[in-house]
């Protein structure tokens, strides 16, 4: 398989192009795009666009831990997916793709410029990491979308545009397989489906103690985390009155209250369900507060970065009453300036 070649050659969207729109499948960009310091642009086929896009840096990070959340085989059918109750859940970001958690399935829609064999030939293939991240997820559609049950789901979900048909799919999906190479595909998409919380737990084993992998199933609120945390902890309680309890009709037999042994566990598992709870409690408090600190702090450094990349000055920090921007900044300056500077 040559590796500078597309995939496929298909052009199923060829038919929907306009004139006048570029020909090598920019068009099919999103309207906006977020960068990594938050700032909405309009999309260029560049690579920082195209790393957000496709590349899966994270779980290539972990990628020696994977045997723990999944298996080395493609993804299974949508049909599939819904008999496991699982609701198909749309995501852009393709660290999500793939990824399952309770009762919800993580994708990332197809994009349309991932269907356009020029837009491979003039961006993707240039870089090796981006043509095998995007051959790999374009793989796991072709494992995704298998029957016209799958096709119609898909389309129902907006997980492939609308312009391609059941038989533009076909052709697609035979021709990508009959060039098909593992080899040439990131590692990740080795595996299939992978559990989400099973990467939260290895990320936290390796320092990401309060986030994770990822916060999408998270609290969404500090309420939330405290009521989860204390419902564990009553759960907890809820066996220690019932060990008392039969702790307390033993002692009342005289062969366990000649036990020794028995007497000296009972005194000692007494203590401890009167010290136990208070230590627990303390102890959630404890990590609330300092997930409450970092956050705060993370939070306060992010504001003066990103106030000052927008250019502007915090209100409270305004004196003049006026809502601060980068333009009343600069008029204000242009006043200040006497007749000989200007």
């Amino acid at each position: 398989m040559d590796q500078l070649r597309p995939p496929f050659s298909t052009r199923l969207l060829e038919d929907t192009a306009k004139q006048g729109e570029a020909q090598d499948g920019t068009s099919y960009l999103p309207a906006t795009h977020r960068t990594k310091k938050d700032h909405i642009v309009v999309p260029q086929a560049d690579t920082e666009f195209l790393a957000d896009e496709l590349l899966v840096n994270k779980i290539n990070a972990i990628q020696d831990w994977l045997w723990i959340c999944g298996r080395p085989m493609p993804p299974r059918p949508l049909h599939h997916q819904v008999s496991l109750s699982r609701d198909i859940i749309i995501t852009e970001n393709p660290e999500l793709h793939l990824l399952w958690s309770s009762r919800r399935m993580f994708l990332k829609p197809l994009p349309s410029w991932l269907l356009d064999p020029k837009f491979w030939t003039f961006y993707i293939l240039k870089d090796a990491n981006l043509a095998q991240c995007a051959r790999g997820f374009l793989f796991s559609y072709t494992a995704l979308i298998a029957y016209e049950s799958d096709f119609r789901l898909a389309r129902d979900k907006g997980l492939i545009p609308d312009s391609v048909t059941w038989a533009g799919w076909k052709c697609l999906t035979k021709e990508v397989l009959q060039n098909h190479d593992m080899s040439m595909v990131n590692p990740r998409y080795w595996y299939g489906e992978l559990r989400l919380g099973r990467l939260n737990l290895i990320y936290r084993f390796k320092g990401s103690v309060f986030r994770g992998y990822s916060t999408v199933t998270g609290h969404s609120d500090y309420k939330d985390l405290i009521a989860d945390n204390f419902a564990i902890l009553a759960t907890l309680l809820g066996y220690v009155v019932l060990v008392l309890s039969s702790l307390q009709v033993g002692l009342g037999v005289d062969q366990l209250l000649e036990n020794t042994a028995f007497v000296n566990f009972s005194y000692g598992f007494t203590v401890f369900s009167i010290v136990a709870p208070v230590i627990a409690g303390f102890g959630i408090f404890v990590v609330i507060l300092v997930m409450f600190t970092s956050n705060w702090l993370v939070t306060k450094k992010y504001e003066e970065r990103r106030f000052r990349e927008m250019g502007v000055e915090p209100y409270w920090r305004n004196k003049s009453g006026k809502t601060p921007t980068a333009s009343f900044r600069k008029r204000e300056t242009s006043r200040s300036r006497s007749p000989d500077e200007v």
